[in-house]
């Protein structure tokens, strides 16, 4: 039996990108990669499940009216998968509010401390 010949994954002359790094082109980007990568490396999704999401976020976009869908931006759809499988994942209080929206939903008063029994030590 004969070894499978191994895949050439070479790109053109002119390319400088090394399949091994991504390139990123915001810190946002880097760190939202990042965040996907080490909640699945510590379990808490298998990696299928985000790729999964990315797809449908990608697919969605594609299927989207040209005048609606804008720009492309690979790293906004990978926001997109990773904010879907952290919900679909339950990795997430059903009251938690991202930061920038806190102005808009100001947190609930702190509910005021008992008052120990009567005669209580």
């Amino acid at each position: 039996m004969s070894e499978p010949e191994p895949v050439d994954f070479r790109q053109h002359p002119s390319c400088v990108t090394d399949l091994n790094r991504p390139t990123f082109d915001a810190d946002w980007q880097r760190r939202a990669f990042g965040l996907a990568v080490a909640l699945s490396e510590f379990g808490h999704y298998p990696w299928r499940d985000f790729q999964q999401e990315l797809i449908t976020a990608i697919g969605g976009w594609e299927e989207a009216p040209a005048d609606a869908r804008g720009r492309w931006e690979y790293y906004e759809h990978w926001v997109t998968a990773l904010g879907q499988v952290v919900t679909r994942h339950g990795m997430l209080e059903d009251s938690y509010v991202n930061p920038e929206d806190r102005d808009e939903h100001p947190e609930p008063a702190a509910e005021p401390e008992s008052a120990s029994p009567a005669g209580g030590r």
